[in-house]
C-alpha cells in the first residue's frame, strides 16, 4: 500500500521477494544491493525473530525523480521460503504495492513453486488483498542450470499464465535488474492510473521512459558469484514465541525498528553529503578571501572542486576585452564542448558561454549525435554556471557529470550555491583590477597634465620674458618720435627768428615722426585684436582681400608696382574674423610692397580645395638673410644685433602678428628665400 510522507515530500513504495525455500529470493537480493551498490552505501538489514529472518533494504542508489513535487522511494524485502514460517510471509505481504515470485527453475521444484503460489495467494486474501491488482512479475531463477525447465514448463506446473515473465541466474546477476525494473514500472504505471495523474502529464509511458534510462547504467552488470561456503549444520528448532498474536506483534515492532534504523541511517547519509558540501564550501570560500586575482580564485575553486568530486570535470573559462579564454581544465585533458567540431554550430562552449546565464544540458552524447559534432564526450550532463556580475560575467565554470550518473537535484543545489560563493569574490577582485587600472589611468593622466603644466609654465615665462622685452621695445621706439616731436616744436617756439629759415625742415620732421608714431599705435591697436577668441562668422575672404590692396595701392602706385592676383572667384568663404583677415593680408602685402624695388611685380594668391585655403605672396626684393629666418616670426627688439637690418622702424610686429593669427585657427606659415625675393605661404584648414 503507496504510503504518502508529506513532511518528507515522499511517497514510499513496497516490494516484496515471494517464492519457494532456496529459490533464491535472498540471491536476488543481495545481487540488486551488489550491482547498484557497489560502495555499501546503503545496508542490508535482516530481522531476526526465534523462528526466521527477513531480509530489507532501502533502495537508496537510485533518484527516481519526482511525482507531482514527491520523491519516490522504495523498500524492499524478502520473506522465509518454508511454509511453517507463514506468520511472517503474511505480516511482510501486507501493504506490499508490487511482487517478484522467484521460481526455482529445477524441475525438482515445480511443487515447492506450486504450493508458495498459492501460499502467496492464501497470504493476500488473509491480508484482503486482490491478486489482480497488484503488480506481480515471475523470474524462472537458476537457469544456467543444465537441466533448468523453460518458463512455459515451469508456469505450468504452477498452474500460471502471466505475461510477466523473466529469466534470471540470481547468483551470477543475470536478469536481477531486468526483473526488479519490470516490477517498478508496472508499480509506478498502475500508481499513476489509479490517482489519474495523466490529466497533469504523467502518464504510464513516461514513467516507464524515465524509470528505464535511471537503470540504464546497471542493466549490463553482472555481480561476482560468491565463494561456496560448507554447509551449516543443522540447527534444531528454536523455541520462539508460540503464541500467533504475541509473534504477530514483535515481528511488527522489529520492522517498525528496521524502518527507523533505516531512517536514521538515512539521514546520516544525507547530512554527511550537506556537510561534505559545507565543508568543500567553507574551504573554497576561506581560499578565494586570500586570493589576489580572478584566475588566482577561478583556479582554488577548480583544485578543490575537483577534490570534492573526482569523477567530475571541470572547466573554467575567463571573459576579457579579447574574448572567451579556457583558463583550466581539472578530471580532463581538454574541454569537450570547447574542442568539440560541431558543422555549422561553431564552438559549443564559446556559444553556451555567450548566453550570460546558467544552462543545464542533459544527455550530451543524445546533443553531440544530433548536432553530428565528434568527439562523444564520456559524460552524462554539462552544467554552466556564469561566475561574477549577474547579467556581464567575468567568468565561467562548466561541470561535467560521469556517463553513468547524471546530475542529481542535490548536486545541482550544491553547484547553485557554489556560483553564489564565488560570484561576489570574482566582482570584488574584478573592482578591484578596474580601481588599479583607474590608478594607473589616473597615474599617467597627472604626469601628462604635470608636464603640461610644466609646458604652459615654460611658455608663460616666455611670454613673461617676450612681454618685458615687447614693452621695453614700446618705451624705446616710442619715445624716439615724441622726443624728436616736442624737440624741434621746442626751437620753432624758442627761436622765433629761426622759423622762416628751418620752419619747413623741422615740420617735415615733425611730420614723419608722427606718421611713425602713428604706425606704433596701429601695431599695438592690431595686437590687441587678434588676442579676440573666434567669433564663428564666416568672412568673404576676396572682399577682405581687395579692401586691403585698395588701402595699399597708393604705395604701389608711388613705387611703380604691378600687383598680380590670382583667385579662386569673386567670393571665398571662411570662417575667420573679419578683422583678423584684414590684419593678415595687411601685414603680408605691406612687407611685399615696402621691399620690392621700384618697376616690379608682386604675385598674390588667394586658392582653396577641399581641405585647406591657400593664400601667397611673392615679391622680388632683397630677400632675408637665411640664418635670420628662424627669427622672421618674432617681433622687433630694440638693440638687438641679430635682429635683420632690412626691417623698417617701428615694433617690426608684421609676421608676429601674421604667427599669432593663425595659431588661432591653426594654420601654417611658410616663408621661402627665392633670390631674388621672398615667397610667404599660408594654410588655413577648413574645419579645425
Amino acid at each position: 500500500m503507496v504510503q504518502f510522507r508529506h513532511a518528507q515530500r515522499e511517497i514510499q513504495f513496497k516490494v516484496v521477494y515471494y517464492g519457494p525455500a532456496l529459490g533464491g529470493k535472498t540471491t536476488n537480493l543481495e545481487a540488486l544491493h551488489e550491482i547498484t551498490d557497489p560502495d555499501n552505501k546503503t545496508q542490508l538489514v535482516s530481522l531476526k525473530t526465534a523462528e526466521d529472518r527477513t531480509l530489507f533494504f532501502d533502495f537508496l542508489p537510485f533518484d527516481l525523480g519526482e511525482i507531482q513535487g514527491y520523491h519516490v522511494r522504495l523498500q524492499v524485502y524478502t520473506v522465509p521460503g518454508q511454509v511453517h514460517y507463514n506468520t511472517t510471509r503474511k505480516v511482510v505481504l501486507a501493504g506490499t504495492d508490487g511482487i517478484i515470485f522467484v521460481a526455482d527453475s529445477q524441475p525438482s521444484r515445480s511443487n515447492e513453486n506450486y504450493i508458495a503460489w498459492e501460499n502467496m495467494r492464501a497470504n493476500l486474501l488473509a491480508n484482503k488483498m486482490d491478486l489482480h491488482q497488484i503488480p506481480v512479475v515471475i523470474q524462472c531463477n537458476k537457469q544456467d542450470l543444465p537441466d533448468a525447465l523453460p518458463k512455459e514448463q515451469v508456469l505450468g506446473a504452477m498452474k500460471v499464465d502471466s505475461p510477466y515473465v523473466t529469466l534470471a541466474s540470481a547468483l551470477n546477476g543475470e536478469g536481477v535488474m531486468q526483473t526488479f525494473l519490470t516490477c517498478i514500472q508496472l508499480m509506478l504505471g498502475l500508481f499513476v492510473e489509479k490517482f489519474k495523474l495523466a490529466d497533469r502529464g504523467v502518464t504510464p509511458a513516461r514513467i516507464s521512459a524515465a524509470v528505464s534510462e535511471v537503470f540504464a547504467p546497471y542493466m549490463a552488470k553482472r555481480r561476482t558469484p560468491p565463494a561456496q561456503l560448507p554447509a551449516a549444520p543443522e540447527q534444531p528448532p528454536a523455541v520462539g514465541l508460540s503464541d500467533e498474536e504475541q509473534l504477530v506483534a514483535a515481528l511488527q515492532s522489529s520492522t517498525q525498528l528496521a524502518e527507523q534504523y533505516q531512517e536514521a541511517q538515512l539521514l546520516s547519509r544525507m547530512y554527511q553529503a550537506r556537510l561534505d558540501e559545507m565543508t568543500t564550501i567553507y574551504t573554497i570560500g576561506k581560499g578565494l578571501s586570500a586570493a589576489q586575482s580572478i584566475e588566482e580564485a577561478l583556479s582554488l575553486t577548480g583544485t578543490v572542486l575537483h577534490e570534492f568530486r573526482p569523477a567530475w570535470q571541470v572547466s573554467l573559462f575567463t571573459i576579457g576585452e579579447g574574448g572567451v579564454s579556457p583558463l583550466a581544465t581539472f578530471g580532463g585533458e581538454e574541454d569537450p564542448l570547447w574542442t568539440a567540431d560541431a558543422p555549422g554550430a561553431g564552438n559549443l562552449a564559446l556559444g553556451l558561454i555567450q548566453r550570460g546565464e546558467r544552462t543545464h544540458l542533459s544527455d550530451l552524447p543524445t546533443l553531440f549525435q544530433r548536432l553530428k559534432a565528434s568527439p562523444i564526450p564520456p559524460r552524462a550532463d554539462a552544467l554552466a554556471l556564469p561566475l561574477g556580475a549577474p547579467g556581464k560575467p567575468n567568468a565561467y565554470l562548466i561541470a561535467y557529470s560521469p556517463q553513468d550518473s547524471p546530475f542529481s537535484k542535490e548536486e545541482d543545489r550544491f553547484l547553485a550555491l557554489l556560483e553564489q560563493i564565488v560570484s561576489p569574490r570574482l566582482q570584488t577582485l574584478a573592482l578591484f583590477d578596474a580601481l588599479a587600472a583607474a590608478n594607473e589611468r589616473l597615474e599617467v593622466k597627472v604626469m601628462e597634465r604635470t608636464a603640461d603644466l610644466q609646458a604652459a609654465l615654460e611658455r608663460l615665462q616666455e611670454l613673461d620674458q617676450l612681454k618685458r622685452a615687447f614693452l621695453n621695445n614700446v618705451s624705446h621706439e616710442m619715445k624716439t618720435p615724441l622726443t624728436n616731436v616736442r624737440s624741434y616744436a621746442d626751437l620753432l617756439r624758442r627761436y622765433p627768428q629761426q622759423r622762416e629759415k628751418n620752419a619747413d625742415e623741422y615740420l617735415g620732421i615733425i611730420y614723419e615722426e608722427s606718421l611713425h608714431l602713428e604706425t606704433l599705435i596701429n601695431d599695438l591697436l592690431s595686437y590687441t585684436r587678434i588676442k579676440e577668441p573666434p567669433r564663428g562668422e564666416s568672412c568673404d575672404l576676396v572682399a577682405a582681400l581687395e579692401e586691403v590692396l585698395e588701402a595699399l595701392g597708393s604705395v604701389a602706385e608711388r613705387k611703380h608696382l604691378k600687383v598680380q592676383v590670382q583667385k579662386e572667384g569673386d567670393t571665398l568663404f571662411f570662417e575667420m574674423n573679419r578683422e583678423d583677415a584684414i590684419i593678415m593680408f595687411r601685414q603680408i602685402l605691406d612687407n611685399a610692397l615696402k621691399f620690392s624695388p621700384e618697376g616690379v611685380k608682386v604675385k598674390v594668391y588667394l586658392l582653396q580645395d577641399a581641405k585647406r585655403v591657400i593664400f601667397a605672396a611673392r615679391d622680388y626684393g632683397p630677400g632675408f638673410p637665411k640664418e635670420q629666418k628662424e627669427r622672421l616670426l618674432e617681433p622687433y627688439e630694440a638693440g638687438n644685433p641679430t635682429v635683420p637690418s632690412y626691417k623698417e622702424p617701428g615694433l617690426g610686429m608684421g609676421l608676429f602678428l601674421v604667427k599669432e593669427i593663425l595659431a588661432k585657427y591653426h594654420g601654417g606659415i611658410a616663408i621661402e628665400n627665392m633670390e631674388p625675393g621672398s615667397n610667404v605661404l599660408i594654410e588655413l584648414p577648413k574645419h579645425a
